[in-house]
């Protein structure tokens, strides 16, 4: 059906609908932009930049030390330096392009690069022989314009050295292990080491401007020599050679020489003088082009060998760029040792004992919360004694008020969260139709058998995962789905439906969403096989919905949201590896029928576990006794603490898709948002300005916590067990029908059976889309607005989902056998518009 216009869901959907028509922008941004930043981290391209940026500092003046005939190979490796600059320049500039671009260092990249231009001899032409003609030598202006050119080179080189720091202590980016303090620290090294190092490279070039505007000091003794000799040519030709040798032992002690004397092309000479030219020196000439300087007069050339003065200024520059680095290094190194000595091993003590403090708090704020749901009459009191005490410790730091205020402003919300606010509160349930109460029913009740998991929160030590083993299991497996005719483009997209796959491709499929480099756990892919190839022969095929087909598209929702959320950052790799095996089995041997009608009808399984949670009892239980079998255990390969930690697991997050779990699951992700709002505040606020999937360190800690690990997981597999109403809405139609249908033939069996029929069971008297709706708005927004204030990389999911609200509403009008009237169309929609502006604000709770 067509679909109504997308409503305006403030910057969240602004932003992907401009990420959607980006185009080329989009490109760069997720193709080549990650592979940018992975060539910037590269330890071989960084060396590779560093002995670049070494010989464009060295090599011109190494060139005039060594005294290579002329710069043709100077040339090609100066060229290949320039190349590699320019593309780490836009290397960084793709990659970086928010941290980088238009930065201090970017400036400095590009000055660094621009000025290689200036040692480039086929564009300077520098590699001639200078004239040294009086004309030059006596114009004061000109004299002073290559003096400025020469150090503006120099400058250029200068600048390469500010690259150098990033190479020091402390200047590196903050990675993502980092705490407070060392975030703190690393800053401030880098900012007071980059301007002590621009001060110490400005007063070394500032230095010789001052004497720009004197007069420039200058050796007339070439100019006096070839004077001396023209006269004696034109007064006393006799005398010329006698004269030539004695003003030639004028520079016996000097580090210069002339070495030849001629004459001038086409110029009719005395044949007295010109018996004695060319006159050569027996010192030889200079063997660089550049270090002969010529100086002519009316007749004659004279050339001068200055290859010992250019020599010493080449020593000199590089002695200066020497003394340069080991001042930026040295002043660097101090700074940095000042700075952690001053700032940050007191910060990082202070912050320990304020994360100890506040964890106690919060660890005191959550024991109440337990209590306050066991104990009704007790709370009240107790979080008035709380209040108090945590009011007394505010007074030991001083007069910090604003901070009890927010203390109080937490216990206060937290305690609405636990006790008095239902997710669906009384007065709207009141207002609500028969069919939409019926909805909310099916996911209240009490939970059954769901005690707390206190075991060991200590992980196994592991040995460090073989990264180049499982890089070759990740490259096998990508090669088995392409082989099996999938795309990778639209396995790590939301747009994968398995009811379009034939068996082949969702079997490649599962082997890849449960391949070892999702978890990091290795196994036996023989045995992975038949493990779901058993596994598919345990769903029964008639169901319409909790089939093998549900079974593959809720572990794909897995691997989506544990790839985008960073899983692998908080969960352990048992964690992940027995929540994509849960996601696999967490519906084996579903009969179609819900827990209501089992312990109705008095089922087997209704009896066999006491009424409580008899379907996921029942999959837990044919999970252990599938992978009991030898070929197809793939928890084989772990150890007998790892195996009774994925047990655990498994069963929790399996016992959790049971929905009268729902709305307490609701709570419990509403009370790790309130906790710890200012963290996860601070990581959306990340996520939204480097739209990368990271997260800043403290809450990566809060999600390491075991209680919140444990959530973690059940909040991953029944998200994703829900996840229909968040697919783009072709593929949500098509699962909401298969589940309406076995609603369907449940209800049938009822009535069959004489047991009274529920609400959403009546094929003849529910309207499809219209139950969407209600499902979408009371059932799955309350759950996708709460994990989208926690992960906010999941915030699409609830764009689409309003987005499918709105084409559920189009079609419930314009397929409906009956119109609906004006009036129940303006009763959804502001049902509609009220859902649009929770998520508004959810959206802006981050923003605040």
């Amino acid at each position: 059906p067509p679909l109504s216009a997308p409503p305006q869901l403030g910057n969240g959907a602004v932003k992907e609908a401009k990420e959607e028509k980006g185009g080329a922008s989009n490109f760069m941004k997720k193709k080549v932009a990650p592979h940018c930043r992975y060539i910037v981290k590269n330890r071989y391209f960084q060396c590779g930049m560093f002995l670049a940026l070494l010989c464009a500092l060295f090599l011109p003046d190494l060139w005039v030390i060594l005294n290579r005939p002329n710069n043709s190979e100077l040339d090609v490796l100066l060229t290949v330096v320039g190349v590699m600059f320019i593309f780490e320049l836009l290397v960084q500039s793709i990659g970086l392009s928010k941290s980088y671009l238009n930065s201090f260092f970017f400036w400095m990249d590009l000055c660094g690069a621009v000025s290689l231009l200036l040692d480039l001899s086929y564009i300077t032409l520098a590699d001639q022989q200078v004239d040294g003609s009086d004309a030059v030598s006596e114009n004061v202006i000109i004299m002073r314009a290559a003096r400025i050119a020469k150090l503006g080179a120099r400058a250029g080189r200068f600048t390469k050295l500010v690259k150098l720091l990033r190479f020091l202590p402390g200047m590196k980016r903050d990675g993502p292990d980092d705490g407070t303090a060392k975030v703190i620290s690393s800053r401030l090294i880098t900012q007071l080491s980059t301007r002590t190092s621009c001060l110490i490279i400005v007063l070394v070039m500032i230095m010789p401007l001052f004497s720009m505007w004197t007069y420039p000091e200058e050796d007339w003794s070439p100019n006096s020599f070839l004077d001396i000799i023209e006269k004696t040519y034109a007064r006393n030709p006799e005398r010329f050679l006698w004269q030539l040798t004695e003003l030639a032992k004028f520079y016996d002690n000097k580090a210069y020489f002339p070495w030849r004397v001629r004459a001038k092309p086409d110029e009719t000479l005395d044949p007295k003088v010109l018996q004695h030219l060319p006159w050569t020196s027996s010192q030889g000439p200079p063997v660089r082009l550049s270090n002969n300087v010529v100086y002519s007069s009316d007749h004659l050339l004279v050339e001068f060998n200055l290859e010992a003065p250019n020599t010493v200024d080449a020593i000199m520059n590089i002695l200066l760029l020497i003394v340069v680095m080991v001042l930026m290094v040295t002043f660097s190194l101090v700074l940095s040792n000042s700075v952690s000595a001053i700032v940050l091993r007191p910060l990082e003590q202070l912050l320990t004992q304020v994360r100890q403090m506040a964890s106690t708090i919060f660890q005191s704020v959550t024991d109440m919360a337990v209590v306050m749901k066991e104990d009704g009459a007790a709370d009240s009191e107790q979080e008035s004694e709380d209040e108090e005490d945590r009011t007394q410790g505010g007074k030991a730091f001083g007069n910090e008020t604003e901070l009890l205020a927010k203390v109080v402003q937490k216990l206060a919300v937290i305690s609405e969260i636990t006790m008095h606010k239902p997710v669906v509160d009384t007065e709207t349930l009141q207002g609500l139709g028969e069919g939409d109460r019926a909805v909310i029913h099916g996911f209240q009740g009490t939970p059954g058998g769901m005690e707390a998991n206190n075991g060991s929160d200590e992980e196994d030590e592991a040995d460090a995962p073989d990264h180049e083993h499982f890089e070759n299991l990740f490259i096998a497996q990508r090669a088995m789905v392409e082989q099996a005719g999938l795309s990778m483009d639209l396995i790590d997209s939301w747009n994968l439906n398995p009811l379009e796959l034939d068996r082949a491709r969702n079997h490649a499929a599962m082997m890849y969403f449960l391949g070892p480099h999702n978890h990091g756990i290795d196994f036996d892919p023989v045995i992975m096989s038949d493990f779901l190839q058993d596994a598919e022969l345990g769903y029964i095929k008639s169901c319409p919905y909790h089939n093998w087909f549900h079974a593959v598209d809720c572990t794909h929702a897995v691997y989506r949201l544990m790839t985008l959320c960073s899983a692998d950052t908080y969960l352990s790799k048992e964690e992940r590896f027995a929540l994509l095996v849960s996601a696999t089995c967490h519906d084996l041997g579903h009969p179609g029928l819900n827990n209501t009608f089992l312990i109705e009808t008095s089922h087997e399984l209704a009896l066999r576990y006491n009424d409580r949670s008899p379907l996921e009892n029942m999959h837990c239980s044919k999970l252990f006794e599938l992978v009991g079998q030898a070929n197809r255990n793939v928890f084989g390969s772990l150890s007998k603490s790892q195996f009774h930690e994925v047990r655990k697991v498994c069963i929790d997050a399996i016992l959790h898709t049971d929905n009268a779990q729902h709305f307490s699951m609701i709570k419990e992700v509403q009370m790790l948002y309130e906790v710890n709002s200012e963290i996860l505040d601070a990581s959306r606020e990340l996520y939204i300005q480097e739209e990368e999937t990271g997260m800043v360190q403290e809450a990566v800690e809060c999600f390491r916590l075991p209680e919140s690990r444990k959530l973690m997981v059940n909040l991953f597999l029944h998200t994703a067990d829900i996840s229909n109403c968040t697919k783009p809405f072709r593929i949500s139609r098509i699962w909401a029908w298969q589940i309406l249908e076995e609603f369907f033939i449940q209800g049938e069996a009822e009535a069959r059976l004489g047991v009274p029929v529920q609400a959403l069971n009546d094929r003849h008297k529910v309207n499809r889309p219209f139950s969407q709706v209600g499902f979408i708005e009371f059932l799955v927004s309350p759950l996708i607005f709460a994990l989208m204030k926690v992960l906010p990389q999941t915030e699409h999911l609830a764009v689409q989902m309003l987005q499918n609200t709105r084409a559920w509403q189009k079609q419930w009008e314009t397929d409906n056998k009956q119109p609906p009237s004006d009036a129940d169309k303006k009763l959804l929609n502001d049902r509609i518009c009220k859902l649009e502006h929770r998520y508004r604000t959810c959206q802006g709770a981050g923003q605040d």
